[in-house]
């Protein structure tokens, strides 16, 4: 087993990379342990859990709702919980998020730790401290910033996902490698058959260096107020797209992360190639769903949180693996949200014809 510190301004958070269970029981209380966790995980893990009253909801992203995290609350003071008490959050994105934010709001914050179970979430969902539940067709827009105490990895459980959870957790690890670690991209690409059979071996190394690259950029900017800003990438576009067709998350944001490759090509920022680049190989990958921008979608990423004043903090690349944030005005990304539906129409045009 290997560990990642994140050390922060508010506390220390150790990600356990490759353990179990077992290698849980010495930093966990003896008594006062709630475990939040979903009706698919539970009915796959339950037996293993650590001791400790456990509290199921329904899984999927329809659960992300202010009112399930009030139940949580609810239910835990019924059933004796005080500000001594321990939230485990075990199960995939949704279940840490909703784990996060409940243990952030009752009584005002107890301690909490997540067991990862999902790609999405080991790479990504439950490192970092982000958590938050939408509002209607807003992602995350209820949420907190707070560090759990660690995140265990088990790789092994990748084993149970269904393949369009895989998908979307290596979405994440794609856009990663694309902000920051161009040799990264390359080798998902060539690992594409041992991935796809899911070896834990090269899992568990991919996932590490995903994690490293997260790690790193939370270390320097825990508040989100600047390089963080860069692991939103695909997220804009991908967000709405998310909610509107009810794709997986991950897979959402790779769509997004191909339109916002097209959209750093239109502003100039990256060369047209790299653009090619990246589409191809995430297609090979599996990732590319076609979708078209629903109606509205400047609108939609107006009350996106990124939003200020009229512009969005946008992520764009300069090429594979070097990615920047650029303010950009929603009148700029509505022209190039036309420009990006009349190309789309011409190409349907052309193959029409043929």
């Amino acid at each position: 087993m290997k560990s990642i510190k994140i050390n922060t301004a508010g506390g220390e958070s150790v990600i356990l990379m490759g353990g179990t269970v077992d290698d849980l029981r010495e930093r966990l209380p003896a008594k006062g342990l709630y475990i939040i966790t979903d009706t698919n995980v539970g009915r796959i893990y339950r037996d293993i859990f650590p001791k400790g009253e456990v509290l199921e909801i329904e899984a999927g992203e329809k659960s992300k709702t202010p009112q399930v995290v009030i139940d949580l609350c609810r239910r835990m003071l019924d059933a004796g919980a005080d500000r001594s008490s321990f939230v485990l959050g075990f199960g995939g994105g949704v279940v840490c998020d909703i784990a996060g934010l409940t243990a952030s709001l009752f009584m005002r914050g107890v301690r909490h730790a997540f067991v990862s179970t999902s790609l999405l979430s080991q790479i990504d969902a439950s490192i970092g401290g982000k958590n938050g539940v939408n509002l209607g067709e807003y992602k995350n827009i209820i949420g907190t910033i707070r560090q759990p105490e660690f995140v265990l990895c088990d790789h092994n459980m990748l084993a149970t996902l269904p393949e369009e959870e895989f998908l979307s957790g290596m979405g994440e690890m794609y856009k990663h490698a694309a902000i920051r670690d161009r040799n990264l991209f390359f080798d998902l690409s060539a690992s594409a058959d041992r991935i796809a059979a899911r070896d834990p071996g090269i899992l568990g190394d991919l996932i590490l260096r995903s994690v490293r690259i997260k790690a790193a950029i939370v270390r320097r900017d825990p508040m989100e107020n600047g390089i963080r800003r860069l692991l939103n990438f695909g997220h804009t576009f991908g967000h709405v797209l998310e909610i509107h067709y009810g794709m997986p998350h991950g897979v959402a944001v790779a769509r997004g992360m191909v339109i916002a490759a097209e959209l750093s090509a239109w502003t100039g920022e990256m060369p047209h190639a790299e653009y090619r680049l990246l589409s191809v190989e995430m297609e090979k990958a599996g990732l590319i769903r076609e979708a078209e921008l629903p109606p509205n979608v400047i609108g939609r990423i107006a009350r996106d949180k990124k939003s200020e004043a009229g512009s969005v903090n946008f992520v764009l690349l300069r090429a594979v693996g070097k990615a920047i944030v650029r303010r950009l005005s929603l009148t700029d990304l509505q022209a190039f949200v036309n420009y990006y539906n009349e190309r789309k129409d011409n190409s349907q045009s052309i193959q029409q014809g043929k």
